[in-house]
């Protein structure tokens, strides 16, 4: 007997019952806060309802006017400084993600859609993917994610002084002046090209912040120091109540314009750089092990030498949805004794690298690097 897949209702009734599944499952994620519909948000998401497998979402920006003035006079006509444009894309692929049911026996009734057994998949399901979509989000801005050497690093070395108040000033000068980044990985870095300053995210009430996201090593490293002149005191004074602002999860605190955040380290096995490359226990952020070559999760790790924290601006990270997910459960071949659920969906995610449509700036680069993310490389041992 063939495999029989069931449909349970309608497909218009089956994806909003997943979906509702998702949004309750979105508050334990970490990038839930920083991400929305627009180039202002960390995570620039985007939503096609029209995508399916193979299918392309375009992201477009739109540049700032950079022309002179005509002055007195002079005529103006056909001086128009021509409205810059700058494109990126995503392809979406499909991935499903899968849980097995067990035996029909235990079930009163498996197609009924009220059963336990499907609300107690949908919310392993639901849970399983938010750490799906967090860990594509950490590995694509730390740059695990398809091996892409980031444009521009900071590289400090911690491994005999701790982080200090000086390290996080200079990193402000770095994103307010576009100078002094180094380009490569970890201890193997050359000088970088200037770039245009990191665009700051703005918060709902007006200010404008760089979201420095840490490691736990590195937030005991800054911790531990003792000598850094009150570092962690200062950076407790930090509030960022405010009217539609969002909780931010793991706030250490803020110094000048850099919010900082802590997120978990990574725990699971990986054998490839792919969204579907890992099994994850918990979703994080990676650790480098250099003496190795080897990212934490991949064969071959055998101790954090290096930290990849992350500053984070404007547009960071695209995350594009095509079709909206799908739940469905399919019974096993032996008369249904068994069965399996599945939640399928469409999806992938970069970091924005804008193409120039028609023309780049002369000195604030922002096509062709990484325009969002600067990863801090942070030696530790």
């Amino acid at each position: 007997m063939a495999t029989n897949v069931v449909s349970i209702g309608s497909d218009l009734e089956r994806k909003s019952w997943m979906r509702e599944g998702l949004v309750q499952a979105a508050s334990k994620s970490f990038w839930s806060p920083y991400t929305g519909t627009t180039k202002d948000s960390v995570v620039f998401q985007a939503n096609n309802a029209s995508s399916g497998a193979g299918h392309t979402v375009v992201f477009d920006f739109d540049g700032n006017l950079s022309g002179r003035g005509v002055k007195g006079k002079d005529t103006a006509t056909g001086k128009g400084e021509q409205k810059k444009k700058f494109s990126d894309k995503i392809t979406v692929d499909r991935y499903r993600l899968v849980v097995d049911n067990g035996d029909k026996f235990d079930a009163v009734n498996i197609d009924d859609l009220s059963n336990a057994e499907h609300s107690a998949s949908r919310a392993s399901l639901a849970d399983l993917f938010i750490r799906f979509k967090d860990q594509a989000l950490f590995d694509t801005a730390q740059g695990f994610k398809d091996g892409a050497a980031p444009s521009h690093t900071i590289q400090i070395d911690a491994s005999t002084n701790a982080l200090s108040y000086k390290n996080l000033v200079d990193i402000e000068k770095m994103l307010r002046t576009g100078a002094g980044f180094k380009t490569g990985t970890f201890g193997s870095t050359t000088n970088a090209k200037s770039r245009a300053p990191l665009t700051p995210y703005r918060l709902a009430d007006g200010r404008s912040i760089w979201l420095m996201v840490i490691d736990p090593l590195t937030a005991a490293n800054i911790k531990g120091n003792t000598a850094a002149g009150g570092i962690m005191a200062l950076a407790t004074q930090a509030d960022l109540r405010g009217s539609s602002n969002r909780v931010f999860r793991g706030l250490l605190g803020q110094i000048g314009q850099l919010v900082i955040v802590e997120a978990e380290l990574f725990f699971g096995e990986t054998d490839s750089n792919q969204l579907n490359g890992s099994e994850i226990e918990i979703a994080g952020m990676r650790t480098y092990d250099s003496a190795n070559s080897a990212w934490a999760g991949e064969s071959g790790f055998v101790n954090s030498v290096y930290s990849r924290c992350l500053i984070l601006g404007q547009g960071a990270i695209q995350c594009a949805f095509g079709k909206q997910p799908d739940y469905q459960f399919q019974k096993s071949k032996d008369f249904g004794i068994s069965s399996e659920s599945m939640v399928e969906f469409w999806m992938e995610t970069k970091k924005t690298n804008l193409k120039a449509e028609n023309g780049e700036y002369k000195k604030a680069k922002v096509s062709d690097l990484d325009y969002g993310v600067i990863p801090v490389d942070i030696k530790l041992v």
